[in-house]
């Protein structure tokens, strides 16, 4: 998630870029993703042991989304166990660039032939090589390399998961705060409004009936504050979850859901920066192992050969000799016919994989844009004109029962349709944000890049 003002005022907004390209990037270490033509990522480096290279981040009191993506990075036992796949997809392709070990053989024949013992043994010490023919050596080092390539892409698509998931969490424990700050407000209220109908009760103007209405919606706002709380703690134990603790060490996050971009971005836009979500360009990886496995597999058709040279004593004459064998199989029966046409459909299902993998994320794309187009909508007119309306409306009611111009009811139904539309803007807030999280995730933001494009007024 950007360190943009729409999500938070974090006042280290460079820093928290940098953090986010790291985000998109297929290792740590990682160059970011561009568009739209992506580079394989590198796989020289282990990302497993840059994290444990790392010393744990502590947990402030203050928590700030910078904080959270830098713990959820370092401390997630998902990602750790995607850069073990990358380790290991690595090490497999260091194994494909091996040849065939030589063979080294011993035999004795003739042994004890009329009683003679080893005197009369024939001994010969042979060292035999297969030479792989057909290129396949090669082909199965680019087999091993793309499917190391793709193990990369993999861990750069959890990663950004993982990013794009703390964010949303991030602003769920945001919103959940303001949500019970609402409610202790509201509760408030409530306690404001009882006492105001005990005194008129007191003083003769209200029926002792009305001091029961209040009290039962002054016991209201007291269990939406205590939901609201619950609320928050499950909230920010879910936070916590994303770097792997089982409980909270910070006391509360620091944001800001009020701020958000004056216009929301035309979809085509945003359909420029597809192209850098690696769940895309992964495909043109896939698409090369695929055809690096065809390879290898018409290579097996070409028989290997085997040569061995060996070294031959004759006990019973003393004699030695030098012994050469070549050996080539006939390809009559299996030329490798059924792996070869294996690979093939392969190769065409990763292209249907890859038709379909872009029509789902252009689908996601526009879902999400809809979303934060009625977001955007929904929050403007809750804030520029529904909840104005709602606070003059209460106001005048509380001021008109003091008056004794209005009944209580007026009042309780004001204040009642004023908490409402407060939790309702805080809902398209919320909204709002969720989608700009799903829309950096698509777009596997250069967040940096794609914060200045559309995120500030």
């Amino acid at each position: 998630m950007s360190p943009c003002r729409c999500c938070s005022r974090i006042p280290p907004v460079a820093g928290l870029a940098v953090l986010l390209v790291g985000c998109t990037a297929p290792h740590p270490t990682g160059t970011p993703l561009t568009a739209p033509s992506l580079p394989p990522p590198a796989v020289e480096h282990t990302a497993a042991k840059s994290a444990e290279a790392t010393p744990p981040v502590p947990v402030p009191d203050v928590l700030t989304l910078a904080d959270a993506l830098l713990l959820a990075v370092q401390g997630n036992p998902a990602l750790a166990a995607s850069a073990r796949d990358v380790q290991a997809a690595e090490a497999r392709m260091r194994q494909a660039a091996l040849p065939p070990n030589p063979e080294l053989e011993v035999e004795i024949d003739e042994v004890d032939r009329d009683g003679a013992g080893f005197d009369s043994a024939e001994t010969a010490i042979v060292i035999g090589q297969t030479f792989e023919l057909g290129g396949k050596r090669g082909w199965r080092r680019r087999v091993a390399r793309a499917e190391s390539e793709l193990a990369a892409w993999d861990y750069a698509s959890k990663r950004l998961d993982l990013c794009a998931e703390t964010a949303r969490r991030f602003h769920e424990v945001l919103a959940a705060q303001a949500r019970l700050e609402l409610a202790r407000a509201a509760q408030e209220l409530a306690e404001q409004t009882n006492r105001a109908v005990a005194e008129r009760v007191k003083a003769g103007k209200e029926p002792p009936l009305q001091v029961a209405k209040s009290q039962a919606e002054r016991e209201l706002a007291r269990l939406d504050a205590a939901e609201a709380e619950a609320t928050l703690a499950s909230a920010r134990r879910q936070l916590a979850a994303c770097w792997g603790a089982s409980a909270a060490a910070f006391a509360r996050v620091q944001g800001d859901l009020n701020t958000m971009a004056a216009t929301v971005p035309p979809l085509e836009v945003l359909r420029s920066s597809l192209m850098r979500n690696p769940d895309l360009a992964r495909w043109e990886t896939a698409g090369r192992l695929q055809r690096a496995a065809l390879a290898e597999a018409r290579a097996g058709r070409i028989p290997d050969l085997h040569g061995s040279v060996g070294f031959v004593q004759y006990k019973e004459d003393g004699t030695e000799a030098l012994a050469f064998r070549v050996g080539l199989p006939l390809p009559l029966f299996d030329r490798n016919q059924g792996n070869i046409a294996a690979a093939a459909h392969d190769l065409d299902r990763t292209e249907d994989e890859r038709r379909a993998a872009t029509l789902a994320l252009n689908g996601s794309l526009a879902e999400a844009h809809a979303a934060l187009a009625s977001a955007h909508q929904r929050v403007v007119a809750l804030r520029d004109m529904v909840l104005p309306a709602m606070e003059r409306t209460y106001q005048a009611a509380r001021e008109g029962y003091e008056q004794g111009t209005f009944g209580l009811l007026d009042v309780l139904d004001a204040q009642r349709i004023l908490g409402e539309t407060q939790v309702a803007l805080l809902e398209a807030q919320s909204g709002y944000h969720r989608a700009v999280v799903e829309i950096q995730r698509l777009t596997a933001g250069g967040m940096d890049a794609f914060t200045k494009e559309w995120m500030e007024d």
